[in-house]
């Protein structure tokens, strides 16, 4: 995020709240804090939230927010009918892959000829499953999310704890 969009948030939420205050310091913490938001998120977010609530945001209530104005992620149901249309499309010798990564752990967790080879009777409880599952993955992605955690910082970490060769890793 641009510091000049970081500043003019914060001008806003002083405006918009006249006991809001932060000193150089908080100030350098909240900025570091949401620093991994986009200018778009953050300013999305600081306008919802002058809207919306009563009293000044926290960090997490701007993660958050953020977070809520950029998710694009499909509702586990609408992820349950696109694998069950590809499955009636598609068969089981013609496994789809998806870009999705919720949508594709789903999947992977049932598995596709399972989800193929589901009956009348199964076909609830495989729905349930699946539905539990993508939840599952929701959640990890909306808290890495909130939580600001890289990819790339965790396999920079794991590199270097491991010497250079990842855990389950193929040695060259």
């Amino acid at each position: 995020m641009d510091r000049s969009t970081f500043a003019e948030g914060l001008a806003m939420l002083k405006m918009a709240f006249p006991g809001f205050t932060l000193d150089r310091p908080a100030a350098e913490l909240w900025y570091k804090m949401v620093t991994d938001i986009s200018d778009l998120a953050f300013s999305a977010a600081v306008h919802r939230l002058i809207m919306t609530t009563h009293r000044p945001p926290t960090i997490a209530a701007i993660r958050k927010a953020a977070l809520d104005e950029t998710k694009d992620s499909l509702s586990a149901e609408d992820a349950w009918q696109i694998v069950i249309e590809d499955v009636h499309k598609f068969g089981i010798y013609k496994e789809q892959f998806y870009d999705d990564p919720r949508l594709e752990n789903a999947k992977r967790t049932i598995g596709w000829q399972e989800l193929c080879d589901m009956t009348g009777d199964s076909r609830r409880v495989v729905r349930a499953q699946f539905i539990k599952a993508y939840e599952s993955y929701d959640f990890r992605e909306n808290d890495k999310a909130l939580n600001g955690k890289k990819e790339e910082v965790n396999k920079e970490l794991l590199s270097k704890l491991f010497g250079g060769v990842l855990p389950g890793a193929k040695s060259r």
